[in-house]
């Protein structure tokens, strides 16, 4: 009899999930610490002193917001809850950037909106080649399989105004239980949905799941030909910083 009730549960998630269309999916983010605070505390540790107090501060203000990820069965778009995100100052936006994220899952396309520069600016992001591990773990209840892989980041060197590309790693674990190929910001492609995922200073974690059965939520989704590459967007960004920050 306990098998039996087993299976009609069973069934009635797998039918729950085949006819969900949509779904909100509440994160929070954990940030990690920069690369070289470490060695600064070593090599300069006034300067230590100045920056971890201001990165404190930005992590406080990150640990207070929530992140919504809304999909359809084609788009998705993740972006942080407008009612978290009052303050208006300088600090402020640099730890609560008011940046939306879209991925087209037909395509494999994603972009981010972006307006922390005072204008509005549409980044076509690059494509993740992800590659699934053996390694699982369970999260929230459910099974969860690992993926990596990798993304360049560009930054403009503020001494020389060359531009700068480093590699960052992607940790994923993701769901077939939850079989929606979405994640926080533009990291969807997977055979699931991403509930824990960390990158440069970031640590997505899942907290609340919403499915909608025959309600195939619409979503606005950007107009590509107004999108620029991320070089050209850290060049803007640079500009924009340094503008703000007086030359």
């Amino acid at each position: 009899m306990k098998k039996l009730i087993t299976i009609i549960i069973v069934s009635i998630l797998c039918l729950q999930f085949t006819y969900a269309q949509s779904g909100e999916i509440i994160y929070k983010n954990e940030p990690t610490p920069p690369e070289g605070l470490e060695e600064m505390k070593k090599t300069d540790p006034q300067k230590y002193k100045r920056y971890s107090l201001m990165i404190n501060k930005m992590n406080e203000r990150t640990k207070r917001l929530r992140y919504t990820l809304k999909f359809n069965t084609e788009h998705s778009k993740f972006s942080t809850n407008s009612s978290m995100a009052k303050e208006d100052n300088a600090m402020s936006r640099m730890s609560m950037p008011q940046s939306e994220y879209y991925y087209d899952l037909a395509s494999n396309e994603r972009y981010q909106k972006n307006n922390i520069t005072g204008k509005e600016l549409l980044v076509e992001k690059a494509p993740i080649e992800w590659s699934i591990t053996k390694e699982t773990k369970v999260i929230k209840g459910y099974n969860c399989r690992k993926a990596e892989a990798s993304q360049a980041f560009h930054t403009i060197d503020r001494k020389t105004e060359e531009l700068k590309t480093k590699k960052q790693p992607i940790t994923a674990w993701f769901t077939t239980e939850l079989p929606f190929s979405f994640g926080p910001e533009h990291y969807g492609g997977l055979p699931g949905l991403v509930l824990e995922l960390s990158t440069q200073g970031k640590y997505y974690t899942v907290e609340n799941i919403k499915l909608k059965e025959n309600k195939n939520k619409s979503i606005d989704f950007p107009d590509a030909e107004k999108a620029i590459t991320e070089q050209e967007a850290a060049k803007q960004m640079h500009k924009a910083l340094s503008n703000m920050m007086g030359g």
